[in-house]
C-alpha cells in the first residue's frame, strides 16, 4: 500500500533526523579521539610479600601527522606521575612517517624501566577502510589477511626501545630485577607477539616465575597486543598476576556505558577495556585492555570511547 503525502513526509522527517544524528555522532567522535585520559586502577594481590609498584600501560598510539596532541599527553603523564615500570603493547605507528613521531611519543619514559610488544599496525600500514567496518567482529580486509612482507620500518622502533633498555618480550620472556620504594622486586616478565596476524609463539617461563622464595618478592606480568582467549588462556595457566593487552580500542565506536560494542578478537565483549578478570581452569589473573590512544588515519573518530593511557598501581594485601 503506498504512503500517503503525511505518511511520507514523516519518513523523510525521520530518515533526515538520523542522518543529522550520525553526523553529529561523527562530527563528536572526530573531537572526543583528542581528549586522551589517565585512568587509575588500584591491583591488590593475594600475596604476604611487600610489594608496592606503578606501572604506566600504553598501547595502540597510531602515529601520524596531527597527532602531536598523543605525544604533548604523554609528556605530561611523565612530568607529573610517578611511575615506576612502563608497558607498551604494541600498534605504535598509524603509517610510513610514523615512526619519529612514535620514538618521540615514548622518549619521556626512556630513563624508566620498561617493556614491549608490537602488534600488527607496527609491521603493517593501516589499509583504507570505512568506519562501519569497525562494527564489525573483524574489520580486517581479505588483502590485510595476505600480507606477509612488513613494510613499516619496525626494526628501527625495536631499535630505540631496546636502546633504551627496555625489553622486547616478542614470544619472549625475561627476569627485570628493580629497586622500589618497598624494596628489591623482581619483575618476572613474558610476552608474544601479536596473536592478530598469528606471530604469537608462548615462550617457556623464566626461572624466576616460579620462584617461591628468595631475596625479593616476584611480580609476574604477561604481555600481548591483541588479547585472543588462546593467549590469555596461557598466560592464566601459566600463573600471571596481570595481563595487559591492547588492540581492541574499547570498540572504538561505542555507547554510553557499554563497555565494547566490538573487539575485533575473540575477546568477550565484557572485557573489550579496562580492567577485569580472566577465569580459565580454575586459575585467575587480573586482565587490563587498554582503549588505546590513537586511531587508523582513515578512521579519525572515537564515540564514547576516549582515547587513554593506564595507571596501575600494584599492592599486596
Amino acid at each position: 500500500m503506498p504512503l500517503s503525502h503525511t505518511g511520507t513526509r514523516r519518513a523523510l522527517g525521520v530518515a533526515a533526523g538520523l542522518g543529522l544524528l550520525g553526523a553529529s555522532a561523527l562530527a563528536w567522535g572526530y573531537v572526543e579521539r583528542r581528549l586522551p585520559t589517565l585512568r587509575r586502577y588500584d591491583l591488590f594481590l593475594p600475596s604476604g610479600t611487600d610489594i608496592d609498584l606503578r606501572v604506566l600501560h600504553i598501547a595502540d598510539l597510531h602515529m601520524f601527522a596531527g597527532q602531536g596532541f598523543i605525544r604533548d599527553f604523554l609528556a605530561q603523564i611523565a612530568e607529573e606521575e610517578d611511575i615506576d615500570f612502563v608497558v607498551s603493547t604494541g600498534d605504535n605507528m598509524g603509517g610510513h612517517d610514523g615512526l619519529s613521531l612514535a620514538i618521540d611519543a615514548h622518549a619521556p619514559f626512556f630513563d624508566l624501566p620498561g617493556a614491549f610488544v608490537f602488534g600488527s599496525n607496527d609491521y603493517y600500514s593501516p589499509e583504507r577502510k570505512t568506519w562501519t567496518r569497525y562494527l564489525r567482529k573483524d574489520p580486517r580486509t581479505a588483502r590485510s589477511r595476505q600480507r606477509t612482507v612488513p613494510d613499516l620500518p619496525w626494526e628501527e622502533l625495536r631499535a630505540a626501545f631496546t636502546t633504551a633498555g627496555w625489553v622486547d618480550l616478542s614470544n619472549e620472556s625475561h627476569a627485570l630485577p628493580l629497586l622500589t620504594a618497598t624494596g628489591p622486586l623482581t619483575l618476572a616478565l613474558l610476552g608474544v607477539d601479536d596473536p592478530h596476524i598469528h606471530r604469537d609463539r608462548m615462550p617457556e617461563p623464566c626461572p624466576a616465575w616460579s620462584q617461591q622464595e628468595g631475596a625479593s618478592p616476584v611480580l609476574r606480568l604477561a604481555l600481548t597486543h591483541a588479547p585472543y582467549r588462546r593467549v590469555l588462556d596461557a598466560m592464566t595457566d601459566a600463573g600471571a598476576d596481570l595481563i595487559l593487552a591492547g588492540h581492541t580500542h574499547g570498540g572504538q565506536l561505542g555507547l554510553p556505558f557499554v563497555r565494547s560494542l566490538v573487539t575485533n578478537c575473540d575477546l568477550p565483549r565484557s572485557h573489550g577495556k579496562w580492567m577485569s578478570d580472566w577465569e580459565h581452569d580454575g586459575a585467575v589473573s587480573a586482565l587490563h585492555v587498554s582503549a588505546g590512544l590513537g586511531t587508523s588515519p582513515y578512521v579519525p573518530f572515537r564515540i564514547a570511547t576516549r582515547p587513554e593511557a593506564a595507571l596501575i598501581h600494584i599492592r599486596s594485601m
